[in-house]
Order: structure tokens, then C-alpha cells, then sequence
């Protein structure tokens, strides 16, 4: 029947249209996601296109009815969308890379590159995260070149305070 596959046209446009340009239809699926986060218009519109081309294929090479075509459309959507679902939600709440912010900083050992004059502006080399660091830093004590100091807060972008080594 010509219904299955218009189903199955308007899902798959509108799938291609949330992969391009973001999800058009998660607040309207986020107000009703009782899943815990497996719902999403991607899954949403996963289940329709593949209720509709189930459909359509079993009407067009078979001679059951549309009701049957329909469960079996059902049935293939409902394993696609449990699928899509359990793959978007692992891609979104899975374990990435940490954004490092100045924050991360405090607490952490770094080696003076640069002396730091009482007062004024030095620089520390540090690691976090696996990746490397340079930051302008202040002392309240000259602290000179390869010395190991502890970051003890933020100043400003880039800037840290550290703790001279005792």
C-alpha cells in the first residue's frame, strides 16, 4: 500500500533533517521519555521509517493485508528503535573526554618553568588529564627555575597562584 511508504518517506526526510541540523523534535520527546533516556526523535523517527518500509515491502511482495503488514511493520520497528536507542544512549552518556576548565588546576604539582619573583609573574609547566600544560603563575616567594609548587587557586585566565615547595 502507497501509505506505508509515504510513512516511510516522511520518517526517513525528517531523520536526515535531525542527523543535519540537530534534533527537531527532542522537547517534544524529552516531555514524554519515560525510558530514562532511551527515547529520542532520532529512535522516534527510526521506528516510524522502519514501520513504514516493513509495510510497504511485505504489501508490495506479499498478499497478506495491510493490518498484518502492519504488525509485522510493528514488530521489525519496535527491535530497530530498542537498537537505536541503546546505541544513542550509549554515543551521549558514555564516558568522553574530560573538558579541562582552571578549576582542574588547583591541588595539582607543576614544575617552574620560568623563576617566579615575589609578586610578579612566572610560568609552571603541569599535566592534567594526559594533557600538557603552561600557565602563567604568582608566588608570594621568589621560587626558582625547576622547582616542584602546588597550584593553590586561580587568579585569572591563565594565571595561577602557587604554593612555594617547603
Amino acid at each position: 500500500m502507497l501509505i506505508f511508504w509515504v510513512i516511510a518517506a516522511v520518517a526517513l526526510l525528517l531523520l536526515v533533517l535531525t542527523v543535519v541540523s540537530g534534533d527537531l523534535l527532542d522537547g517534544v520527546v524529552d516531555a514524554v521519555d519515560f525510558t530514562g533516556g532511551y527515547l529520542s526523535s532520532a529512535v522516534v523517527l527510526a521506528f516510524v521509517a522502519t514501520f513504514g518500509i516493513v509495510g510497504g515491502i511485505v504489501t508490495t511482495v506479499t498478499d497478506v493485508g495491510a493490518l498484518a503488514a502492519a504488525g509485522l511493520g510493528l514488530v521489525a520497528g519496535l527491535v530497530v528503535a530498542v537498537v537505536a536507542g541503546y546505541a544513542t544512549r550509549a554515543l551521549t552518556h558514555g564516558p568522553t573526554a574530560h573538558q579541562i576548565t582552571s578549576s582542574d588546576y588547583v591541588g595539582l604539582a607543576a614544575t617552574v618553568t620560568t623563576s617566579i619573583p615575589a609578586g610578579g609573574l612566572g610560568q609552571v609547566a603541569l599535566t592534567v588529564a594526559g594533557q600538557s600544560a603552561a600557565l602563567a603563575a604568582r608566588a608570594d616567594v621568589p621560587v626558582p627555575t625547576g622547582s616542584v609548587v602546588t597550584i593553590v587557586s586561580n587568579v585569572g585566565p591563565g594565571v595561577v597562584k602557587v604554593a612555594a615547595p617547603e
